[in-house]
């Protein structure tokens, strides 16, 4: 244990405990008594404060989010045959998502008909992410032709990404390339090496390249959310923006590829960039991570002041639920990582925030939404865009950073 982890172990120990008991106490029963349609198969995740369903569609994105929640819960804290039984209502679920070519519907009905078909490419960056972990976590038990599906769709998800009207479909201004879209792909590259081992290392390898170097901009000291097609910053329009949460989420995931590529520095410039995102992106006055800031004047241009969340409109300076999670997590390993004591004290400020705010009293979730003076917007603990995936794999992935550095 080095001299960092000895100095906050009280704390961290704390810490790993109350995320534990919250996860597997409170957040898991919520979505595990509620998630699978046992009707029409799939996944439901609008939900109110009170676990009752008030729209029964079908949001792509979960089926792939959902699998790989319950497939890693069993991976960290042992099989439980419920956790496992609903990662394989997803699998099952694979054949009525399809529209083909590798490619799965965004939007289905309650009773599984097409709404929306092949329309985000990240619903197939989810259902590889997911599959690949319900495999894994099958272990001897995963057959040689459902892992061969798996490698194929992860192939043509591949293919797919050189195409122009998929990347188009994520971003329209052809001027411009949708950070989203390359850390997407790096999150499914290295869940890839449960399966595939070192296969696919070299395109791993360009995508933390990509997010660290390139959409992290050193002459503007600012990590962008779109940069030209070339790599290089264009500051207009959404050139200006800065994503607090997807940058973060993307550190740690540079993070996590680090040992497995055998590039320890990438660490350091994780913590870099991330103080980039704190300077531009962390409310001093009222606490948390705004959704998204101009780099240069922090309130975005007019067009970027809202984000429509199924009808809610949340403002840029609004404290979103997925934002604080992808901050928590990459505060977390940085500190860790880095034994960096002004992201450990940072890391600290906000768990305490989100534990204060953020946390429903009646069943543990999150809210969704917060305005900027911590009131509450909405208090959905599940919607269209909301499930069993930010907050769990944050809790998760707080309890596995703390303990593996607590027995180093």
């Amino acid at each position: 244990m080095n001299a960092f982890t000895q100095t906050h172990r009280t704390q961290m120990e704390a810490i790993a405990a109350q995320c534990r008991a919250s996860l597997l106490n409170q957040v898991v029963p919520f979505w595990t008594e509620r998630v699978v349609d046992p009707l029409h198969g799939g996944y439901r995740t609008c939900f109110d404060s009170n676990g009752t369903l008030y729209n029964s569609n079908k949001h792509g994105w979960f089926l792939g989010r959902t699998m790989y929640t319950f497939s890693v819960l069993c991976q960290e804290f042992g099989t439980r045959p419920e956790w496992l039984s609903i990662a394989k209502a997803g699998y099952d679920f694979m054949e009525a998502s399809s529209v083909g070519d590798g490619r799965f519907a965004l939007l289905l009905s309650p009773e599984n008909a097409v709404l929306n078909g092949a329309e985000s490419i990240f619903t197939d960056h989810f259902v590889v992410k997911g599959l690949i972990n319900y495999l894994y976590t099958l272990g001897n038990q995963a057959s040689p032709q459902e892992l061969e599906q798996a490698r194929a769709l992860l192939d043509k998800l591949l293919e797919h990404l050189t195409k122009p009207d998929v990347l188009l479909a994520e971003c329209p201004d052809t001027r411009f390339q949708k950070h989203a879209v390359n850390f997407m792909t790096l999150a499914v590259l290295i869940e890839s090496t449960k399966l595939f081992g070192s296969a696919y290392h070299d395109k791993l390898l360009e995508c933390v390249n990509r997010s660290l170097y390139q959409f992290a901009s050193d002459a503007l000291h600012a990590p962008l959310e779109y940069i030209t097609p070339s790599g290089n910053p264009l500051p207009v329009g959404p050139g200006r923006l800065i994503d607090a949460g997807h940058t973060m989420e993307s550190l740690w995931f540079a993070m996590e590829a680090a040992p497995i590529l055998g590039h320890p520095e990438w660490n350091a410039r994780a913590a870099q960039v991330l103080n980039w995102v704190i300077d531009s992106c962390w409310d001093e006055e009222c606490g948390g991570f705004f959704q998204h800031v101009d780099y240069e004047h922090k309130k975005p241009e007019d067009a970027y002041l809202t984000t429509d969340y199924d009808g809610t409109p949340v403002a840029w300076d609004d404290k979103i639920w997925w934002v604080q999670a992808e901050g928590l997590i990459a505060l977390c390993m940085s500190a860790v990582n880095n034994q960096n004591e002004a992201h450990w004290n940072l890391f600290v400020k906000l768990y305490q925030y989100v534990c204060q705010y953020f946390v429903s009293p009646e069943n543990g979730e999150w809210y969704s939404f917060l305005h900027r003076n911590a009131s509450i917007l909405s208090d959905l603990p599940g919607s269209m865009h909301k499930g069993p995936y930010h907050v769990p794999r944050c809790l998760m992935m707080l309890v596995k950073v703390l303990d593996e550095a607590l027995k180093a």
